[in-house]
């Protein structure tokens, strides 16, 4: 099997991530797979790539309702056979799907943990022909791991009533040595096949700030939030606080919305009007977790400090999976640490109503405790804070980091008091002088939705396939038009449309100064209907034309 083609054919990429290709070639030779790979790395491409050259059914298990549906809607913008089997869906949809499942009409289906606690489900697996057997979120089997979910334990018994054994494969971004043995050991996995990706992700950009009263610290999220261009998420500790800051982040001229537990029927379509940028920031809580596989996240704001590195890596590793830069920062209270210590006195509590050996609790709170400094030495560190983490992973590549990373707040020498957006050189007007020729290349990312463009999609079917906002893609595009690409505006922008910013732009320039476009300015005269990515594309348009 040419593995190349295949990627090239379904997933129009012309090369693997590192780490992708062996952990696949080690899928297809049968071998039981665990594989570290940090987010944003490209873990999905590990099970999707094997379940599309070889027979059989592949299961995905996923803890995460909202990473279902973009993984199935990216793989259907593939022509890609997949679904996924949820709380969510009603009994008629339910029951089609489990017939496609049965019938084998389906590459792949996503099922959460929990939906193996239904006996008819239970009596439907067990006779189902499934090449792959793959466990994302991996850690959660472990109960020494930052996000333990005991229904993960019970899937190694539902692996074993399979008429015949499938391949087993894991996937974390985030796990000690001490959570990779687990991994193995509680889901059965034999004579396995472990790979694992180095953790950094040079893109990102790594501040802190400890010890903060909690209004300056509601403050300084603000006023991070306005600095920084693109979209984002601000985690925080509770449903009241992410209702707070999403209201007061509006009052400061933010577009934002609160995403959690109690959000109901709601949640699906702030879901999507984040993906696809329709505002800039998503104030979640912590607890809940969003699972959205949004790839062009520019900013991950933790108000809370998480209570260990891997929860604190994997969810600030939410930003920048495109690999263009992004910023982590963590804003620290002196409340958070004693918010951990009366959850850990209360987790003792629960422990001992269920039955666990003094020596049992001990040695978890042990594990619990030692994770919670860790986290309190990142906050606290006068050295890199990128090498610290690479440190806690036990990733070699952290000597690199002996002086510099370059790239976090210690390394950057960055005094907090001046305001982050000191340091952080952004522009937000558009140049319509682009010369049509430039060696200059495209990032990757930037080459792919041009490419897909080249073939016929359409920019919502690039934005489902890349896991990016429309947008984004729009961006993508007119980078390419600018340097002469052939990008059809019309068909984006309709005649009224353009005539209507034409003629705001009119209005708005200045003569002596005709290279530059506030885009802000012009918004103001035009119709809501009419968006930035329309006014950027017929600005793109008229600096085009400018350049012939």
């Amino acid at each position: 099997m040419d593995l190349q083609k295949a990627l090239k054919d379904h997933f129009h990429f012309s090369s693997f991530r590192p780490g992708q290709e062996t952990a696949i070639k080690s899928i297809l030779a049968g071998q039981d797979t665990l594989t570290l790979m940090p987010t944003g790395g490209g873990k999905s491409l590990c099970y999707q790539l094997p379940a599309l050259v070889n027979g059989g059914t592949t299961v995905v298990i996923s803890p995460l309702i909202a990473l279902m549906k973009n993984q199935v809607d990216s793989l259907a913008a593939r022509n890609i056979p997949a679904t996924f089997i949820n709380s969510t869906l009603g009994l008629k949809e339910l029951r089609k799907r489990v017939s496609q499942l049965k019938e084998g009409n389906l590459k792949l289906v996503y099922i959460a943990p929990e939906r193996f606690e239904n006996q008819a489900f239970q009596t439907i697996f067990k006779n189902l022909d499934i090449f792959l057997f793959a466990v994302d979120e991996a850690h959660c089997v472990s109960q020494w791991g930052h996000d333990f979910r005991p229904e993960y334990l019970t899937l190694a018994k539902h692996i074993k009533v399979l008429k015949k054994r499938p391949i087993i494969a894991a996937f974390t971004a985030t796990a000690t040595p001490e959570v990779k043995k687990d991994i193995i050991n509680r889901l059965c996995m034999k004579n396995t096949q472990v790979f694992t990706r180095g953790f950094d992700r040079p893109n990102l950009r790594f501040f802190a700030n400890c010890d903060l009263p909690e209004e300056r610290r509601k403050k300084e999220t603000i006023r991070i939030v306005k600095s920084l261009p693109g979209s984002g998420i601000v985690y925080v500790r509770t449903i009241d606080e992410a209702e707070e800051m999403a209201q007061r982040l509006k009052e400061a001229g933010v577009s934002s919305k609160p995403y959690h537990s109690k959000v109901g029927s709601e949640r699906a379509q702030v879901q999507e009007d984040f993906m696809e940028n329709r505002f800039k920031t998503i104030v979640a809580t912590i607890a809940f977790g969003m699972g959205v596989d949004k790839a062009d996240i520019r900013f991950v704001i933790h108000m809370g400090m998480p209570e260990s590195l891997e929860s604190y890596y994997q969810e600030a590793g939410r930003a920048g999976r495109d690999g263009q830069p992004a910023y982590c920062v963590l804003l620290h209270s002196k409340k958070d640490n004693g918010i951990h210590h009366f959850f850990l006195q209360k987790s003792r509590e629960q422990m001992k109503k269920q039955g666990k050996s003094y020596y049992e609790i001990r040695k978890i709170l042990n594990i619990k405790y030692d994770r919670l400094e860790k986290m309190l030495d990142y906050v606290e560190t006068n050295g890199c804070r990128r090498k610290t983490i690479l440190d806690y992973f036990g990733d070699p590549a952290a000597a690199q980091f002996s002086k510099s990373c370059n790239g976090c707040d210690i390394c950057l020498d960055y005094q907090w008091q001046k305001g982050l957006s000191d340091k952080l050189d952004f522009e937000f007007g558009m140049e319509k002088n682009v010369p049509k020729k430039t060696s200059a290349r495209f990032s990757d990312t930037v080459l792919e939705s041009i490419k897909l463009y080249k073939k016929g999609r359409s920019v919502k079917q690039i934005a489902k396939i890349r896991n990016l906002g429309q947008s984004t893609i729009i961006g993508h595009l007119i980078k390419w038009c600018l340097r002469g690409g052939d990008l059809r505006i019309e068909e984006l922008v309709s005649q009224e449309e353009e005539n209507q910013i034409l003629s705001a732009i009119n209005i708005l320039q200045d003569s002596k100064n005709p290279q530059f476009y506030y885009l802000s300015d012009l918004k103001k005269h035009l119709p809501d209907q009419i968006g930035y990515e329309k006014i950027k594309l017929v600005c793109a348009k008229i600096g085009r034309m400018a350049t012939r």
